[in-house]
């Protein structure tokens, strides 16, 4: 392997002048907690450089300007483009080995995973930990940090060409900087790839929090929870705490039969409670419902606690994992801000100067349902711009939208949401409940599938061919709009995955115009304007200076839409936008 340790300015001058010839670098980083030690590059063939940070002090501002013009490949690329920010080092455009992987279907995604699935040979990694930041590195140290960029462009190989194995093409997407630059054709992989960087910058900028309203919080619901636990104590005499009395206490007092284990533990989850609210007995439902406030309590005090936890000077800047489940969904960690309930929204706050423009996508996997089977009928009731759960309201009342109540609505809205993938009436009831607030009896649920499959051909269609090639091969092979390929064994994934990975994709691109958008209309200052700080599924939080909220709040819509009419060809997306100085709408 070739490779040259750099420690001196001139050397570097004399490397970054090779490596300018190069569109594409491969690099990675070794890091003490708070800097950069070294930084590896090379191109596609060549010497790869080790450049020692601690001994060249200027080479973040050498490196900067000519960076800025390539693309580069890295693995797990989003800690170093972290890292890199810290020097305001930002790439032209990314490609992430890392995601390239997990794009392919590989469950294990490290370096020396992803190598030796390719080549059968293993990467010796015990350097790794060592100490980074001792004053001179060992020549087994600098070895190592070469060898990981030797492996990087044997790996970009190989995935690029899979990624690029029966691509979906949507042209727009072709004149991408991912595309331009590494030669990727299928539309789920150049949105993933550029959104790596995103990602970072969502991460590096972190969202700010409201610290004495998380301490006020946290004693309010102690003092209720410890009330509500005593109360219960003194009315029946068992610790509201513990799920084994709990159940016990349902079964042998109050005659509530509830499901076991396999190891004949009684199963006291609040989805098997919440089953029992409707009891006839009175004292159950007591029981019950202060067991799962309880709970709801405590889960809340857990989250504020999460949250303080990862407190940096009134901010926290969680991990997100870009791919965190089959579909291409998002996760987040370290706080998790993807799960914060609706009630503790608030104690997210924009900073001095700063409001949150807040959008989400109207009715998004809808949409992305009657654009993926063509249901003609849901395409033509969206595209009117009329109100899809009031025209389901409407079938099963036979009163006219205009005279459909709130409750009608919300109920239909269950419905909707539940058909597309096929719920159960059973579940229905349960969902409509738990999810939407509003009573479904079985019955019920039992009509609203009925007028909903017997409305929406294309959807009721789709969901007999899935029942079929299961039942046929025991699997199904589904796509995303944007061509991501999952095999699917049951059909409750079968009918999730190419919806809820679209939306995964439609999600991912709007934040890439809109990072495109904000730079073409804030040219030397959009960092300062606006910064993305949050995404949950289907929303988008945006930190905006107050003067420039409305400018942005346009931008942020008008990237949403496009968007969607990038990926749904005929569905109308909509985004719905909120501006406070809190996370909530």
């Amino acid at each position: 392997m070739n490779f040259v340790y750099v420690d001196k300015e001139p050397v570097l001058i004399k490397a970054l002048d090779y490596l300018s010839s190069g569109d594409v670098w491969f690099i990675d980083t070794e890091t003490t907690p708070k800097d950069i030690r070294l930084f590896q590059v090379g191109l596609e063939n060549g010497p790869i450089y080790v450049v020692d940070f601690f001994f060249v002090k200027r080479a973040p501002e050498l490196i900067k300007d000519i960076i800025a013009k390539k693309g580069v490949v890295g693995h797990n690329l989003k800690y170093d483009l972290k890292y890199l920010m810290k020097y305001d080092i930002h790439p032209y455009t990314t490609f992430d080995t890392m995601i390239g992987a997990q794009l392919i279907g590989l469950n294990r995604f490290s370096l020396a995973s992803v190598y030796n699935y390719f080549t059968g040979e293993s990467i010796d990694k015990k350097e790794q930990f060592s100490n980074w930041s001792s004053k001179e590195l060992t020549e087994s140290q600098i070895f190592y940090a070469a060898k990981d960029v030797e492996v990087l462009r044997l790996l970009y190989e190989k995935l690029k060409n899979e990624l690029n194995k029966e691509p979906t093409i949507v042209e727009i997407l072709q004149k991408s900087r991912v595309a331009k630059v590494f030669g990727l054709e299928s539309a789920h992989a150049i949105i993933e790839m550029g959104f790596v960087q995103e990602l970072a910058k969502i991460e590096h900028t972190g969202i700010g929090i409201d610290t004495k309203e998380i301490e006020a919080m946290k004693k309010q619901l102690q003092r209720k929870t410890q009330e509500l636990a005593m109360n219960f104590y003194i009315k029946y005499r068992i610790d509201i705490s513990s799920p084994k009395k709990v159940g016990e206490f349902l079964e042998n007092h109050l005659n509530i039969l509830l499901p076991r284990t396999d190891k004949d533990n009684i199963i006291t989850d609040d989805s098997v409670l919440a089953e029992y609210l409707d009891s006839e007995n009175e004292k159950a439902k007591d029981v019950i419902s202060s067991v799962l406030e309880f709970r709801k309590l405590h889960k809340l005090q857990e989250k504020l606690s999460e949250i303080l936890e990862y407190n940096e000077n009134n901010r926290v800047h969680p991990e997100f994992w870009q791919i965190g489940a089959v579909t291409g969904r998002m996760s987040s960690s370290r706080p998790n801000v993807q799960n914060i309930p609706r009630d503790l929204r608030s104690i997210l706050k924009a900073k001095d100067g700063y409001v949150f423009v807040i959008a989400d996508f109207s009715q998004i996997e809808l949409r992305i349902a009657a654009e993926y089977v063509k249901d003609e009928i849901m395409i033509d009731i969206i595209n009117k711009g009329e109100d899809l759960h009031k025209f389901t309201a409407s079938l099963i009342t036979g009163k006219s939208l205009e005279d459909i109540t709130k409750e009608e609505r919300q109920r239909a809205k269950a419905a909707n949401f539940g058909l597309i993938y096929g719920i159960s009436e059973k579940s229905l009831s349960l969902y409509a409940r738990n999810s939407y607030g509003v009573d479904m009896s079985i019955e019920e649920a039992k009509r609203f599938r009925e007028v909903f499959f017997s409305t929406f051909q294309g959807i009721k269609a789709w969901h007999e061919r899935i029942k079929k090639e299961l039942k046929a091969k025991g699997e199904i092979r589904v796509k995303t709009l944007g061509g991501k390929p999952m095999i699917a064994y049951t059909f409750t994934d079968a009918a999730n995955y190419p919806i809820q990975g679209t939306g995964a994709e439609l999600l991912k691109l709007s934040v890439l115009i809109f990072s495109q958008e904000l730079k073409r209309a804030f040219p030397s200052i959009f960092h300062e304007v606006a910064n993305v700080v949050n995404l949950v599924h289907d929303e988008i939080v945006v930190e905006a200076k107050e003067n420039y909220k409305e400018e942005v709040s346009k931008l942020l819509e008008k990237s949403m839409i496009k968007a969607g009419s990038i990926l749904l060809n005929n569905v109308k997306v909509e985004a719905e936008i909120v501006i406070n100085d809190r996370w909530v709408k």
